[in-house]
């Protein structure tokens, strides 16, 4: 039996959430066409939500169970009003990039 691929689904905020939706249903879709196997999606919360609940920008563990994905899908992170105490914006996408030497957001 062949191991699952895996997809670590970070919704992020705002019209992220609604892209990611929509993205998952064409790829689903587009899966199912081809025959492939069913996609396993682990859900990561991050973001400028989860940021105000709980002041951190991705949930404990996110980042280790996104590198240990096959693929990433991340939706817009990030709300204009939502800074740092140091005024940067929380940017958990871009530590991801350069934890994992990620180099393409294709869009």
């Amino acid at each position: 039996m062949t191991r699952p691929t895996t997809i670590a689904l970070i919704k992020g905020d705002g019209i992220g959430i609604d892209v990611t939706d929509a993205t998952m249903a064409v790829v689903d879709a587009a899966v199912a066409k081809a025959g492939g196997q069913v996609l396993q999606y682990v859900p990561i919360i991050a973001g400028a939500g989860h940021y105000l609940e709980t002041g951190l920008d991705i949930e404990a563990g996110g980042e280790e169970r996104a590198g240990d994905a096959d693929a990433i899908l991340l939706g817009a992170i990030g709300l204009p009003s939502v800074r740092q105490p140091d005024g940067t914006e929380i940017a958990p996408h871009l530590r991801l990039r350069d934890r994992y030497g990620l180099y393409a957001g294709v869009r």
